[in-house]
């Protein structure tokens, strides 16, 4: 019964990205259309709902989640590293978009609509000081690593100002950390921009699985499902199996504990197969990846949920 309930909550939210997937491969939205809505979402109803979010929620005790459930990152992410340059011989950049594609969740797109509806308001308050330091660290790591690693690069200067040209453009980064500043800073909430930014935020989730469906790369060739095929295993297994006993080590329980697990079961956003596309070859395994996870976390997630009952 359990499992049956859990599927029920997942299956629309997986519906949502299959609707997004067949309406582009079937023409029923344009090229023009979808670039529209992708913007949308990316440049005002995810910055909205996470803005919005974080501005006002209650801080108290997500930190302790937040550092766990990145440390656990890390070990993965360095781990990945050294499995990508000892077994198939990778490139530092190489290395560096593996161990993303092993460590980066769909944390936004698909895991703040799972956590909302499995665990309500104060899940997402957990997954959203998770999303700060996941995607504030991580994306930065792999692409400081990847400048690092190409060869045009003009030393450790060029590598930095590079990258933070690139977090100050993200909106998705930045409304993040403007938002823990407000939070930071206690700074009232105005009625009128609550209601924007609450009307903004509610088209986010929708739209924002819709673009995943829709923007899901075909699979590689051989070699790169065979290499995707290790980094989703590292993803959907050895990430929650890590973060769960890391947390658990940590004296985390209860919800905190739950909303960790389940976010490091999230499949490989399509964040790293954009960064992989824009700076290295190694773009048909992330590709890959993220259609491998993305399929199999229905699943892996609905398992785990039905696990914790």
């Amino acid at each position: 019964m359990n499992l049956i309930f859990f599927a029920g909550l997942v299956l629309p939210i997986f519906a949502v990205i299959g609707a997004g997937h067949f309406a582009v491969r079937r023409g029923l939205v344009a090229t023009e259309g979808l670039a529209a809505l992708t913007g949308f979402t990316f440049w005002l109803a995810l910055p909205a709902l996470l803005f919005g979010s974080i501005a006002e929620m209650d801080s108290g005790g997500l930190m302790d989640v937040s550092e766990i459930y990145l440390v656990a990152c890390l070990i993965v992410y360095v781990l990945s590293m050294a499995i990508n340059r000892v077994i198939l011989g990778g490139t530092l950049t190489e290395n560096a978009v593996f161990g993303l594609n092993a460590t980066y969740g769909n944390v936004i797109y698909l895991g703040t609509p799972v956590v909302s509806a499995v665990f309500g308001v104060k899940g997402v308050s957990l997954i959203l000081a998770i999303i700060a330091l996941h995607s504030g660290f991580l994306l930065p790591l792999a692409a400081c690593l990847i400048e690092i690693g190409t060869p045009k690069q003009g030393g450790v200067g060029s590598v930095l100002r590079n990258t933070a040209f690139g977090i100050v453009r993200n909106p998705i980064l930045m409304s993040i950390f403007l938002g823990f500043v407000w939070n930071a800073l206690d700074l009232p909430m105005p009625g009128p921009m609550h209601d924007l930014l609450t009307m903004l935020g509610r088209a986010a989730a929708p739209l924002a699985l819709f673009n995943l469906g829709a923007s899901l790369p075909v699979l590689g060739g051989e070699v790169a499902i065979g290499e995707a095929t290790v980094t989703s295993v590292i993803k959907l297994a050895i990430l929650p199996i890590s973060v769960g006993l890391l947390a658990d080590a940590a004296g985390l329980s209860g919800l905190p504990w739950q909303v960790a697990v389940v976010t490091a079961a999230m499949p490989t956003g399509a964040n790293a197969f954009m960064l992989a596309r824009k700076t290295t070859s190694f773009s048909e395994v992330s590709a890959s990846t993220v259609v491998i996870t993305t399929g199999l976390s229905l699943v892996t997630i609905t398992g785990i949920l039905s696990f914790m009952e």
